[in-house]
């Protein structure tokens, strides 16, 4: 992460369904911006869970491969195989990182975020969609009794290719002012900043920084919020 000086360019961003928005274009004098990849929320609950489906499917797998029937062995074989691909993929999906671009400026901050994805993930996942779906409709040219795919599988199937053809890599927006808070939170174990209420601690504008530059964030906003405390602990909402 690097933090710019007003006068720096902001680049373009390929892949994403909307621009950010110009520095010279946001309200007061802007004095920080940076851009970083972080997880929104803890991800040790998430590894724990996927851990835990990942040793039931490793034990179902070995239920079938000690079995005596070649049958069932090869029926719970596949579905395990199934199972570790289908766990893997929503693990890296859940895992995924979310891309934040903050900017500061005297009378408050603006943050953008969208999910790391890769600028050909579009490309990538029309694709699968026109294959799956040109798979389907040429088996059922092939042997008309598959009709029956439409009514199961095949119907699920081809709802999710109609989302993939349409996938857009959405970008969210958040502003606030530094009027509103009276306490900051400083989470070095987390890496975020997050200005928030003596009232209510578990709301505020969360501003994930790189572990160097906490300090430079901080002092920036101790001029701008001279009234709010600011406390070295962690913040309860993120745990």
């Amino acid at each position: 992460m690097k933090l710019e000086e007003i006068n720096d360019k902001q680049g373009e961003i390929d892949g994403l369904s909307s621009q950010l928005i110009p520095l010279d274009e946001q309200e007061g004098a802007v004095l920080l911006n940076w851009k970083i990849k972080a997880h929104p929320y803890p991800i040790y609950p998430v590894d724990i869970m996927f851990g835990f489906m990942g040793s039931m499917n490793t034990i179902f797998y070995f239920f079938g491969a000690l079995n005596e029937d070649e049958s069932i062995k090869e029926i719970i074989t596949v579905m395990s195989i199934f199972g570790y691909l289908t766990l893997l993929y929503f693990f890296k999906d859940f895992r995924r990182k979310t891309v934040f671009n903050y900017i500061i400026s005297e009378s408050g901050g603006k943050v953008e975020r969208w999910l790391d994805y890769s600028k050909y993930t579009g490309h990538i996942f029309k694709g699968i969609a026109i294959i799956f779906s040109v798979a389907v409709l040429t088996m059922i040219l092939i042997d008309p009794s598959f009709i029956w795919m439409l009514a199961g599988p095949g119907a699920i199937g081809l709802a999710a290719c109609s989302k993939l053809m349409k996938f857009e890599n959405l970008i969210e927006h958040h502003s606030t002012t530094w009027s509103r808070y009276d306490l900051v939170f400083i989470d070095r174990k987390r890496k975020i900043v997050v200005p928030s209420y003596q009232n209510d601690t578990m709301a505020g504008f969360e501003m994930h920084v790189e572990k160097r530059k906490i300090d430079e964030v901080v002092a920036l906003l101790k001029t701008l919020m001279p009234d709010a405390e600011f406390r070295e602990e962690e913040w309860e909402w993120f745990y």
